[in-house]
């Protein structure tokens, strides 16, 4: 499985449908996550629960897939993330605002496994989308 493979079940299926049967095995036990300038080491558990999350704040959440890049070791994903805020996130109670939030994402494949994976989203957009008057 090339990492364009990859990387498009991990958001299809992930992601988008939250079946995670596929996305498990895609995952290397534990990887570093690097988002805005922090890095954390996660599992796919994890990942698995950071998605519950953004999908009960925002239950009609999706990532339209614009472009996947890749080679052999490496898949960039642009995105853009649609949802309607209907739970609390991130200290914010639902507002009912639609949003749509640009994301890149760049997947280290190895040995057919995600090791490595950074993400870039504008926080602000997603802010001010979320807290508009």
């Amino acid at each position: 499985m090339t990492p364009r493979d990859i990387a498009r079940i991990i958001f299809e299926e992930g992601w988008n449908r939250r079946e995670f049967a596929n996305v498990h095995g895609l995952l290397a036990d534990e990887f570093p996550l690097h988002i805005g300038g922090m890095t954390r080491i996660t599992t796919g558990a994890e990942l698995e629960s950071i998605v519950a999350g953004w999908h009960t704040a925002f239950p009609d959440f999706r990532f339209a897939i614009h472009s996947i890049t890749a080679d052999e070791h490496m898949a960039a994903v642009r995105a853009t993330l649609h949802g309607t805020h209907q739970g609390p996130w991130g200290g914010l109670e639902a507002t009912g605002r639609s949003i749509a939030v640009e994301h890149a994402f760049f997947l280290r494949v190895e040995g057919g496994i995600v090791v490595e994976v950074w993400e870039i989203l504008d926080a602000k957009a997603l802010e001010a989308q979320l807290r508009a008057e």
